[in-house]
């Protein structure tokens, strides 16, 4: 049986994170599978053999140098959806509408809906499809504008009508889809069961993790924080944690490791896009303290406590984890330290409460797929 992840590689180590954790799923589900996974950013690596190109093409070239490679050197190659009997999108955010206004980016338009999505509409109507830890990508306000662009819900109408299966990370997302007309499951972000699915398990503590990004949150789809605010909270805030424990800063981005390196001069840093080193590193978290929502997950999935300090909605999908969270906007130094004196004081308490999720997620994932009465037909047991 062959499964296709719909993800991203050497890219974003959090969509990493997030599909090691339905592999894991997956393989109990569906033993002896083959996986692949294309990196939907270029989506010509849907052909066998084609070389990822170390930066990813701009996202409205992408469609046309995919289009000109289907008709020429992919022509004679095999391709990952052609031959999938299996694909799952891996907890790509699916929700938002960027508020931009020239060549405006959502849902219905990114770089990877004509290989994937549209053909999986017109060509492959009855390959099995599933939408896993499906995402929203929402900012203040913008709600009504997702739900009153005719563009947008009747593209995730189309495709939540498409697939098997598809389950929210966050109450946004199943409440959108529900306004749509579709009730899904909400299920945890499988990025909790990323130590699982690398087959890591927690290490003795060895520091306090510190994930931080310039504007507290990613700046692309029309989202902008306030840099110089965080800037002042954060830097007031880790002193406070460094009279009790050692302190790591861990970047998943290079423009993340220059923020670093520019606030926090003197600190250890560690930069990293391989998802399996960096889930090496937060191994021996003793907790973190993040704004990169799946570098929070992946600190979770040890079962390790972790607060989340945002800037849109994904921050919500850590609540589901039983975290604290707050938006970077909404918080001084003051209060963060009061949230981080909370989880110090309260730690047992908190991994008591990771360890259950973790059970819990991964069971939901094996039933909610279960009942779809999916079956791999490749199987002896079939």
């Amino acid at each position: 049986m062959n499964i296709l992840f719909i993800s991203t590689l050497a890219h974003n180590p959090g969509d990493e994170i997030i599909r090691l954790g339905l592999e894991h799923v997956l393989r109990q589900t569906f033993p002896g599978a083959d996986f692949n996974t294309i990196h939907k950013h270029d989506p010509r690596t849907l052909f066998a053999g084609f070389k990822q190109r170390p930066r990813s093409p701009h996202r409205l070239i992408s469609p046309l140098l995919y289009g000109l490679y289907a008709v020429t050197s992919g022509r004679r190659k095999l391709n990952y959806l052609e031959e999938a009997d299996l694909v799952v999108f891996a907890g790509s955010p699916f929700i938002w509408r960027g508020d931009v206004r020239l060549f405006r980016f959502t849902s219905a338009n990114a770089e990877w809906v004509p290989a994937t999505w549209q053909r999986l509409f017109r060509e492959f109507k009855d390959k099995p499809v599933m939408n896993l830890a499906a995402g929203a990508f929402i900012h203040k306000g913008q709600l009504d504008s997702i739900l009153t662009d005719p563009t947008v819900t009747r593209f995730l109408k189309k495709a939540a009508g498409r697939c098997l299966l598809t389950t929210a990370r966050d109450a946004e997302t199943k409440d959108i889809l529900a306004k749509l007309g579709f009730q899904i499951d909400l299920i945890p972000c499988s990025a909790i069961l990323a130590a699982q699915g690398a087959r890591l398990v927690a290490q003795p503590p060895e520091y306090v993790v510190i994930n931080l990004m310039r504007e507290a949150g990613t700046i692309a789809r029309g989202q902008h924080g306030d840099s110089s605010k965080w800037k002042d909270t954060i830097t007031s805030v880790v002193p406070g944690i460094e009279k009790r424990n050692p302190v790591l800063f861990v970047s998943h981005s290079q423009a993340d490791d220059d923020v670093v390196a520019e606030w926090f001069p003197q600190h250890r840093r560690l930069f990293s896009k391989d998802p399996v080193e960096l889930l090496n590193v937060y191994s021996k978290a003793r907790y973190g303290l993040c704004n990169r929502v799946h570098s929070g997950g992946a600190i979770a999935s040890f079962a390790r406590p972790v607060i989340v300090v945002g800037g849109d909605s994904r921050i919500n999908l850590i609540k589901q984890f039983g975290m604290p969270t707050v938006d970077h906007r909404e918080i001084d130094g003051p209060g963060l330290l009061k949230m981080v004196q909370d989880v110090e004081q309260n730690y047992d308490a908190y991994a008591a409460r990771l360890r259950s999720v973790i059970r819990s997620t991964e069971q939901a994932y094996i039933d909610v797929i279960g009942k779809t009465g999916f079956v791999d037909h490749s199987s002896p047991a079939a």
